[in-house]
């Protein structure tokens, strides 16, 4: 009974510590993949949605993306920003994010909308083509630093060179939430398992 005990222990202590290296492994990928901010320029800025409020008021999250990509736009990082999100009415996530840049700054001739995208890899699909339609090569990714991974990761498997502008502001309520959702959702996107829903 007591080898038994040791050797279930022995199995226990070996799963456990498999399971930390797997989680530091992935932590570690959405780290790298979006949590530096590369300095250099690019054709334009890709700034995928989030949720929108009433009132067509950007959420948070939003809102510090969009904050972020202005930044850069007046930066001269790019002359293009590309807002890509789904959604209707009110709660159109590109339209929204179109009014606000213009409202801030963004001569509204330097936005291309994508409202067509329900998901970050439709984003990466549509967004590329776009790009490719106008010669664009290479992308500034403005996201939060969990998100920036994925969103550039769709774009890369669509053949355009990205770089991480992590968004700036607070940290979000559900953050914590949102970091483990993006290390399962990481390897998943990267298998592309997502299509074959």
């Amino acid at each position: 009974m007591r080898a038994r005990l040791k050797q279930l222990w022995r199995w226990c202590r070996r799963g456990l510590i498999a399971a930390s290296l797997i989680v530091l492994i992935l932590f570690g990928w959405v780290v790298i993949g979006g949590g530096f901010e590369s300095s250099v320029s690019a054709d334009c800025i890709v700034v995928p949605g989030a949720a929108v409020w009433r009132n067509r008021t950007p959420s948070d999250a939003l809102l510090y993306r969009l904050e972020k990509a202005a930044l850069l736009y007046k930066q001269g990082r790019a002359p293009t920003l590309i807002v890509t999100g789904g959604g209707v009415g009110n709660y159109a996530e590109a339209n929204v994010m179109c009014e606000w840049l213009v409202e801030h700054g963004v001569p509204k001739t330097a936005i291309i909308i994508d409202n067509e995208s329900a998901t970050t890899r439709d984003s990466g699909v549509n967004v590329a083509r776009l790009m490719k339609r106008r010669g664009f090569k290479s992308a500034l990714v403005v996201s939060q630093w969990f998100h920036v991974a994925r969103t550039r990761l769709c774009l890369e498997q669509e053949g355009i060179e990205t770089y991480a502008a992590p968004s700036d502001g607070k940290v979000l309520v559900k953050e914590p939430y949102f970091v483990g959702r993006e290390m399962f959702a990481l390897p998943a996107y990267a298998f592309r398992l997502d299509e074959l829903r």
